[in-house]
């Protein structure tokens, strides 16, 4: 169904499932109405007279159906349920197929065999029921083919055509007589159709009845679908070319009405020309009276003209004044707007300057005891410096002393052999003194390293970002 696209098909749009339910949903294009509602439309009781359909139309609604229907067909697709329910319209009266649910897919059109005949039986051939009542298949058919369709076209076509549906044949192909059922021929089942068929149409449009006749005929005999839309046209033609004659009888109709018409109006001009020349006299009199009254009338027209002018071009000067007033007030609220916004942005900034002097104010205190602070330490730093350099004069002075006690102690080791262990502690004992002062000595230059480092390197960086920040800050204030 998915793969058929035909002005004269029903287009399927695809599938859609509902929460709670778990089959799918066919989702179609909507159209107007059906075939059968349009040709007898429900209407509550009682029912008033049917609706006039143009038979021009109806014929394009058959042609569109034979299209749909050689549509299928070429693609080896019976319809099988060909019915009045089952041919849509959208609103520009199109017809379209619907409901290919139970369709089949052919091979070359081939007889073959079904399952069951799904279609209204009024709407099938006598042929698609073979089996009688009470038989295992009863309601099946054994084969068919696509001219199952053509009989169910000739239905449609006498259902639309006379507008008449043949409720009669709804009854069953079997009838009960007692208890033994009686079965209608398919010679009678057709007679009964063409019955229906004659008395309708009453004679007219004989190449319609033909049509119809013929896709109600015998399986063998019946045409296929393009045979019909080929006679279809001929249909219309046949019904246009009525259509024209009826139209010439009724202009002649019409200019006959309008000839005597006129003739009527001729005489009642002869009448009222004799009313007139009795009243053109007594006209002949009141016209100049009307001609003064028309000429005051003029003249009064033309002053109000003259007054309307004058009115239109004062108003027209109000009007530009107005709108010059709009504009000035305009102009006024856009420059009030941006003085408000120059005071706001003005405010702020004397907002950020006021906080800038406060946060330089701050910073040249901290400045200031960073400053005294250096001074302290570098004052710290001499003290320290100047002590170092006495301890390390002193530690030389007390080194060079005991170098020379040791050079004394050492010339006299040969004399005093027996007084050199004592000698030997000392000595170790002022190395070690030495050793401790040398320690002290370089954690004193440590000390004395971290101490510049902390007191006098970083007050320094300190000094020179804020001198860096005062240079900055003037520039982004203004």
């Amino acid at each position: 169904m998915s793969t058929l696209r035909h002005p004269n098909i029903v287009q399927f749009l695809g599938v859609a499932f509902f929460p709670g339910s778990r089959l799918p949903a066919i989702v179609m294009e909507r159209l107007l109405t059906s075939l059968h509602d349009l040709l007898e439309p429900q209407r509550p009781p009682p029912r008033s007279s049917k609706p006039f359909i143009p038979l021009s139309l109806k014929c394009s609604i058959l042609h569109d159906v034979a299209c749909g229907l050689a549509y299928l067909h070429e693609r080896s697709v019976v319809h099988r349920d060909l019915t009045a329910n089952n041919v849509l319209l959208n609103s520009g009266m199109v017809a379209k197929i619907a409901d290919l649910g139970v369709a089949r897919i052919l091979p070359d059109l081939a007889p073959a065999t079904l399952t069951f005949a799904p279609g209204a039986s009024v709407y099938m051939p006598p042929e698609a029921l073979e089996s009688k009542p009470g038989e295992e298949n009863e309601g099946r058919m054994s084969k068919y083919d696509a001219s199952i369709d053509i009989f169910s076209f000739g239905v449609v076509a006498m259902f639309t055509i006379s507008q008449t549906f043949p409720y009669k044949l709804l009854a069953p192909t079997y009838t009960k007589d007692g208890e033994n059922p009686v079965g209608r021929s398919e010679l009678e089942r057709r007679q009964e159709y063409m019955t229906i068929v004659n008395s309708q149409l009453e004679g007219k449009h004989p190449l319609l009845v033909e049509i119809i006749e013929k896709c109600l005929d015998f399986p063998g005999k019946r045409p296929d679908v393009k045979k019909v839309l080929d006679l279809l046209v001929e249909a219309r033609k046949e019904v246009q070319d009525e259509q024209i004659s009826k139209n010439k009888l009724d202009l002649v109709q019409a200019l006959r009405e309008a000839h005597i018409s006129h003739q009527e109006n001729e005489n009642q001009l002869q009448s009222s020309l004799k009313e007139q020349e009795a009243l053109k006299e007594k006209n002949e009199k009141s016209l100049e009276t009307i001609r003064e009254k028309r000429q005051q009338i003029l003249e009064e027209n033309q002053l109000v003209q003259n007054k309307d002018r004058e009115l239109t071009e004062t108003l027209e000067k109000l009007r530009q004044k107005e709108e010059q007033l709009q504009t000035s007030e305009r102009e006024k609220q856009r420059v009030q707007q941006q003085l408000t916004r120059k005071e706001a942005e003005l405010t702020r900034n004397e907002a950020e300057v006021t906080r800038k002097e406060a946060e330089v104010a701050r910073m040249e205190a901290e400045l200031t005891r960073a400053e005294e602070t250096i001074r302290r330490e570098q004052q710290q730093i001499q003290e320290m410096r100047q002590r170092e350099t006495e301890l390390v004069q002193a530690k030389d002075r007390e080194t060079a002393l005991l170098q020379q006690q040791l050079g004394v102690k050492l010339m006299s080791v040969a004399d005093k052999k027996n007084e050199m262990p004592h000698t030997q502690d000392m000595v170790q004992e002022k190395n070690k003194e030495r050793d401790s002062l040398q320690q002290c000595l370089k954690r004193k230059e440590r000390q004395l390293k971290t101490s510049f480092v902390f007191h006098f390197f970083i007050p320094i960086s300190l000094a020179l970002l804020l001198h860096v920040l005062l240079c900055i800050n003037p520039v982004s204030i203004a």
